[in-house]
């Protein structure tokens, strides 16, 4: 009986720090997705373009330059070690959005993964129409 009530204790242990770890991976994918969906609503309102940097190999970070007549700002976007960023495809990739149209050229999807993992857990979709959205892998 005391073997059989330390695996489930071992079991139950690991489930829990996995759902921690997957947990935290989907917090960043939405804190991801609002961030993207504020960068567009301000580029939009300021009429000011930016390009994304969107890294193929997993990376804690995203790179936005936003680009005004007389001024370049950059602003990253870091995940503290919760996951890292990878787009879809597997070569690196510089989005850059319009605000005359409203665009994203092209369009992608960012794989959202644990630290040190391949296999996603979420994936954010930026379509060229500027639409920000989660979706399983």
């Amino acid at each position: 009986m005391g073997i059989l009530a330390g695996s489930v204790g071992v079991s139950t242990a690991a489930l829990v720090q996995w759902d921690r770890s997957e947990g935290a991976v989907i917090r960043q994918a939405e804190a991801v997705q609002r961030w993207l969906d504020v960068a567009l609503e301000k580029g939009l309102l300021r009429q000011l373009s930016f390009t994304l940097k969107l890294p193929a190999s997993p990376s804690g970070k995203l790179v936005l330059v936003w680009q005004g007549q007389d001024f370049t700002q950059s602003e990253i976007y870091d995940s503290l070690g919760e996951c890292d960023f990878a787009v879809a495809g597997g070569k690196a990739v510089t989005a850059v959005y319009n605000p005359s149209y409203h665009s994203v050229s092209p369009g992608f999807t960012l794989k959202i993964l644990p630290p040190g993992k391949r296999a996603p857990v979420r994936s954010v979709i930026v379509s060229p129409y500027a639409r920000v959205r989660i979706s399983l892998p």
